[in-house]
């Protein structure tokens, strides 16, 4: 049983952008003209923008430094306890959590968080983002009671904030849904996987990939549980919309290929089984993919 598609599917960004304020102590930015500030923002924004850089080259020790380096001239110019500070705050934790040195992102997330709802207020989405990054090293330190009502609290201040969008609601919801299935709370995953469905939807249509990607999650959901009858239809339509967007050879086709074999072997349908195995070897061998 195949439990996920491949796609590019990202669950947590690091946001780079932040709020302009000044922190409630006096720091640099009180003392400067626009133009000084202008200009401080964006060596600020440079130093981010460079530390993304080397993550996305999978130069991860060398972005953390660059990190360090960027939280230090927040605090320096703009405050500790300003929104700059805590964006820097945010991304370090980022790429601690990323380092699984879990104790540290753990720590930079609260410190991020404590500003953010102070000069924000609960209700705004940066508050929901760094929740769900904490909620997200509860999850990899198995704290999953911590996890859950740390996502669900993420889940009620973004739905209410005016300004939320669908990319941070999705990953949010796409994080719930894996817990409540990690913590064998079924029904609660089915309800988060068919949200998401509805989300998706509506910022992306039927036909899109990663809408596809949450039809296979939740019919391999149902094979967990061992409906089959509900899984079968679901897969079918995941396969469906991979077929129109991706062609009837493409390797990504296997894994739900795989899956409406599984369910038919659990049916018993064995005929049925055996098509799609053989489906399953010729993707493979159209794409010299080890069998």
């Amino acid at each position: 049983m195949k439990l996920s598609i491949k796609n590019a599917f990202l669950t947590l960004v690091i946001i780079i952008f932040s709020f302009t304020g000044c922190a409630k102590k006096p720091c640099l930015q009180c003392a400067m003209n626009p133009e000084q500030i202008k200009e401080q923002e964006s060596n600020w924004q440079n130093l981010n923008y460079k530390m993304l850089a080397l993550y996305k080259q999978g130069q991860l020790k060398e972005a953390i430094k660059l990190g360090k380096d960027s939280l230090k001239f927040a605090k320096k110019i703009f405050g500790d306890d300003s929104l700059k500070a805590a964006t820097s705050l945010n991304n370090l934790g980022e790429l601690y959590r990323l380092d699984k040195r879990y104790g540290d992102a753990e720590w930079h997330y609260k410190k991020a968080l404590a500003i953010r709802e102070k000069l924000l207020g609960r209700e705004n989405p940066e508050v929901a983002l760094t929740l769900n990054n904490l909620a997200s090293v509860y999850f990899a330190k198995n704290r999953l009671t911590d996890a859950q009502n740390t996502y669900e609290t993420a889940l009620k201040v973004l739905e209410k904030s005016p300004k939320k969008d669908d990319r941070s609601l999705i990953a949010l919801v796409g994080n719930l849904a894996e817990l409540y299935k990690n913590e064998g709370k079924f029904l609660n995953a089915e309800a988060a996987y068919k949200k998401l469905l509805v989300i998706r939807e509506k910022s992306t249509g039927k036909n899109d990939l990663n809408y596809a990607k949450t039809l296979n999650d939740l019919g391999a959901l149902y094979f967990l549980e061992g409906k089959y009858v509900q899984a079968e239809p679901i897969f079918q339509n995941t396969l469906t919309i991979l077929e129109g967007k991706l062609g009837k050879n493409h390797p990504d086709l296997s894994v739900v290929l795989e899956n409406i074999a599984e369910v038919y072997k659990k049916t018993g349908d064995n005929v049925k089984a055996k098509i799609f195995e053989e489906r399953v070897k010729n993707t493979r061998t159209v794409n010299n993919i080890p069998g």
